[in-house]
């Protein structure tokens, strides 16, 4: 009697934990083998360490970041202009671009306001789909074609880029003196008065970059001063960008034992995303990214070689190993990484998988409208051969899945939107509280 009562208490005691919500595999759907393979994806950790940029995590600097985003004054003349619906201004008018208007707060960071909206339009036409800056502080290489080591240097140099900004370096410094100049100075130190308008020694002219005469014959002590400035914007604005992440997805609740947090349909499509479908061997870890580059065959909208065109602009003054890091040990480690990566022709960034459903359209040139256009691309086995530069990848390959499999792995890419950006971030903080000089 008394060893009947314990082998039933035994079988309470099994039966009960077969039925607590607090066992990972109470759903039945997955094996131990799979569990522990998506449970390598979650949960998104803390932003990763910025050794090159010792302001990354300072409030003060993220709080000028965020004012720097909506800054218009610094950008250079409209190149393609309002005659394109979404243009920003008439073609020769300055001062009409920010940061924000091609990774827009209010849109996940993303330029919904370009029509067709495929690559973004910021004084000209881009010919790269304006990534989401959501989550982007986890990329090991900014940019799609891993132009950039370091945030704060892919933020400094865009200021530069014709179809972005069109701006120069010396009307930046300008308008950080002109606007900014506490703010930057409670961070940076104090700015040269030289770059005051009353100032009449020239040493500083209103507009120039290299390659411009304004500004090959100021004295080198001058350009380093004002490229001082930049970089410090920069890391500004990298501060700023590494607090706008996202999180807490469906299926991050879901590996943290809430069953019902995704649907029947996303965990079939999370089956075939660790399995079958093979998404995971590129998609890998919290970020969904392995953060490499590989050609996946997508057909060119306008020729970009990717990888091969955007490598070299790792050699910059603003690089983490450059005389503007504040670690250029650690920044020469990561560059002497990326010397190792091999360069081919067609090779783009992995791209997170998270808050796709937000950031749409896909793939570096904007051409997959949909996310079932995406999955669709990829169960063919990439781009056809003759549409796209250099050699696809030998991974891709066709994965066979049925109509409802598709639909299954859409379902879970859907599952992979977090909590929305907290709003005091998406705001321009100039509108609610302006400041003084």
């Amino acid at each position: 009697m008394r060893r009947a009562l314990i082998l039933g208490s035994v079988a309470a005691v099994l039966w009960l934990a077969a039925c607590d919500d607090s066992s990972p595999l109470v759903d039945g759907t997955f094996t131990d083998a799979e569990w522990q393979k998506l449970s390598r994806h979650t949960p998104l950790p803390p932003p990763p360490p910025a050794p090159t940029n010792r302001f990354a995590d300072d409030p003060r600097a993220a709080a000028l970041g965020q004012r720097l985003w909506f800054e218009k004054r610094y950008s250079g003349p409209i190149m393609t202009g309002s005659t394109e619906e979404g243009g920003l201004g008439t073609v020769g008018d300055s001062g009409m671009v920010a940061c924000a208007d091609c990774h827009d707060p209010a849109h996940w960071f993303t330029d919904t306001r370009s029509v067709p909206n495929r690559t973004s339009l910021g004084t000209a036409r881009t010919k790269r789909n304006s990534p989401s800056i959501v989550n982007a502080v986890y990329y090991e290489w900014g940019g799609w074609g891993g132009a950039h080591d370091q945030m704060w240097k892919q933020a400094a140099t865009v200021i530069e880029n014709r179809d972005a900004l069109n701006g120069d370096r010396l009307t930046f410094a300008h308008v950080i003196y002109d606007h900014h100049r506490d703010d930057f100075a409670a961070l940076f130190g104090p700015i040269d008065r030289g770059l005051d308008a009353a100032d009449t020694s020239g040493r500083f002219p209103p507009k120039g970059k290299p390659g411009d005469p304004a500004w090959d014959n100021m004295a080198a002590g001058d350009r380093e001063i004002v490229n001082a400035i930049v970089a410090s914007c920069g890391k500004a604005l990298e501060a700023y960008e590494r607090r706008i992440v996202s999180g807490n997805a469906p299926f991050d609740r879901y590996v943290a034992e809430e069953p019902t947090a995704l649907t029947e349909s996303a965990k079939r499509g999370l089956k075939l995303f660790i399995g079958k479908a093979a998404c995971a061997t590129c998609h890998e870890g919290p970020t969904f990214t392995d953060q490499r580059f590989h050609n996946t065959g997508v057909s060119q909208q306008a020729p970009d070689g990717g990888r091969v065109d955007d490598a070299p602009r790792l050699a910059n003054a603003f690089n983490g190993a450059g005389p503007f890091s504040d670690d250029p040990i650690a920044g020469q480690a990561k560059l002497a990484e990326a010397a190792q990566l091999p360069v081919q022709p067609g090779e783009f960034r992995t791209k997170s998988l998270r808050h796709l459903t937000e950031t749409g359209p896909y793939f570096h040139d904007g051409s997959a409208e949909t996310l079932e256009d995406v999955v669709r691309f990829y169960n063919r086995g990439g781009g056809d051969p003759g549409t796209y530069p250099g050699a696809k990848d030998p991974m891709l390959v066709p994965l066979n899945l049925t109509d409802g499999e598709v639909a299954d792995l859409v379902e879970f890419l859907r599952a992979l939107t977090g909590e929305p950006v907290p709003s005091e971030l998406t705001r321009n903080p100039a509108l609610l509280a302006p400041r003084s000089r």
